[in-house]
């Protein structure tokens, strides 16, 4: 399922108020989306719609909503023992308006529309088997109340890239601020049958430097602490096995003396496993961790292996993003520096750069730009970089397209391991949903007929009386509505037609449940 993050860039007059994972909501075209991205210095809102039939109109009002939730559930930190409580919706409110200054495509569409394309840059991402994906900050749970060390070296990223093949030239892909081993790969093409079934698809990555293997046939790779392991709440689940370094809470916080989760905290923090901020970011880089093996070592833990035999690495994610190079964080060509003095950057290889280019150390920040190219490695700037470039750094050209947004993804599950060697690894890969066993689409394409439950939790609408209807700046009709679309006497006579007619005489046709796009006007009996 090849899905991009966002569609749309719509200036306005001041994005200030707007808030990303907000819906956005035109007043006038009724059209939805969801901010994937806000810039108030440049006031552009990146929208992703959520529906492709309406648009938004230049100059036209939009707002956006906030829902509102009451209650706090547990799970977020861990200062209760009780089981997961579930927060309560509330409503929603309009929390920013502005007017549409204009509307231009993705940068990924306008790249892939250009008369001229920069080159493609396929980016991968391999989850372990039960590791959460996406990537969530508050931790790991498995599913089965047992923590699970997150394998240190997944997800594993690499970048399938090729440039000139000339020695003095380098390769670095850094997209969003993760880093991507640049070496090849192939992949078969993605089809589609005739029922809808995405075909299984052949990935092979070059086994370079044994890196796949090691990562397969890594026996520890997968484990936990049996001996100074605690119980933290990860994502609402009451998760075994978490390092007692990584709870910022008092034992009192998961019961009373006798209780689990009191006695085996206070004796971790009797043995001097006490919560340690350097350990939560700078070992695990997330809350509520579980102990790898050398942290295991580290404190005369007791390690159990939890890997089991999966070779094949079957059930994990893979995730390909495609992008362009010019969306990258730096272009993926380089050089390094050879002398230095001033504003002038010997390199060893001045191919990747041109006059005009902005370029940077590999550490640094100040950007200088190239006046002139002499002799094929001399880069007169426009002023001297900044004291991190030193000899044999990396003098990196800054991307000013840069876009950590602009791709489109699809997800696969790794089904099986076809071939390991020296050489190559080869995965055969399958779509989510047949994973999943899930089909689409899970209701039917209607033209003029709504599927909703009238006033249920699609359809949404409030009753007759000017009410507020949600989703909207708009209140429903005063009247009840009878089913032939006439005002009804009474409330008893409130009936909905099913139709797109019915739903915008209540104004509620935002809700509505059928699809004006396609062919058919009434179900095919």
């Amino acid at each position: 399922m090849t899905a991009r993050n966002y569609d749309v860039i719509i200036t306005v007059d001041n994005a200030t108020p707007f808030e990303t994972t907000n819906v956005l909501i035109g007043n006038t075209s009724l059209a939805t989306g969801v901010i994937a991205n806000v810039n108030s210095t440049t006031n552009e809102l990146k929208v992703k719609l959520s529906n492709s039939i309406l648009e938004f109109s230049n100059l036209e009002v939009v707002h956006s909503n906030a829902i509102s939730i009451t209650g706090s559930a547990n799970g977020l930190l861990n200062t209760t023992s009780l089981p997961f409580q579930s927060n309560t919706y509330s409503g929603n409110s309009t929390t920013a308006i502005a007017t549409i200054q204009s509307i231009g495509p993705s940068g990924f569409i306008a790249e892939k529309n250009a008369f001229t394309q920069n080159p493609v840059v396929r980016l991968f991402e391999i989850y372990y088997p039960g590791e959460w994906y996406p990537e969530n900050a508050a931790g790991n749970p498995t599913g089965k109340g047992e923590g699970r060390a997150w394998p240190t070296d997944f997800p594993l990223r690499f970048a399938d890239i090729r440039g000139d093949l000339i020695s003095d030239l380098d390769y670095n892909v850094t997209y969003g601020g993760s880093s991507f081993i640049p070496f090849p790969s192939q992949i078969s093409a993605i089809e589609q049958s005739s029922d809808g079934k995405i075909n299984e698809l052949s990935l092979t990555v070059f086994n370079v430097d044994n890196i796949i293997s090691a990562l397969i046939e890594d026996p520890f790779l997968v484990g936990n602490n049996t001996s100074n392991a605690c119980q933290a709440f990860v994502n609402g689940e009451l998760v075994h096995g978490i390092d007692p370094r990584t709870i910022n809470a008092e034992p009192s916080a998961f019961g009373s003396a006798g209780t689990e989760g009191f006695d085996v905290l206070t004796r971790a923090r009797a043995n001097g496993l006490n919560y340690s901020a350097d350990v939560e970011s700078g070992i695990y880089g997330k809350a509520n961790a579980s102990f790898t093996r050398e942290q295991t070592i580290a404190v005369n833990g007791e390690w159990r292996e939890e890997k089991s035999d999966t070779r094949d690495l079957l059930g994990g994610v893979v995730s390909i993003k495609t992008t362009f190079a010019n969306f990258l964080d730096v272009w993926p060509e380089y050089s390094t520096a050879r002398f230095i003095t001033s504003n002038v950057v010997e390199v060893y290889n001045a191919l990747p750069y041109r006059v005009g280019d902005n370029v940077r150390s590999e550490l640094g920040t100040t950007e200088g730009t190239i006046q002139s190219i002499e002799e094929n490695r001399f880069l007169y700037l426009s002023n001297p970089l900044d004291s991190n470039l030193a000899v044999g750094e990396a003098v990196f050209i800054v991307n000013p397209q840069a876009d950590s947004e602009s791709y489109i993804e699809d997800k696969f599950k790794i089904d099986s391991l076809e071939t390991l060697s020296d050489e190559v690894a080869t995965f055969s890969l399958i779509s989510w949903l047949q994973y999943f066993r899930n089909q689409i689409p899970n209701r039917k394409y209607y033209k003029n007929t709504c599927q909703w439950a009238y006033k249920g939790p699609e359809c949404q609408y409030p009753g007759p009386g000017g009410l507020a209807i949600p989703g909207t700046s708009l209140t429903s009709n005063a009247n009840p509505i009878a089913a032939d679309n006439t005002t009804a006497p009474s409330a008893a006579g409130d009936v909905c037609g099913k139709s797109l007619q019915a739903c915008t005489i209540r104004n509620n046709q935002i809700h509505f449940g059928g699809f004006p796009a396609t062919g058919r006007t009434i179900p095919k009996q």
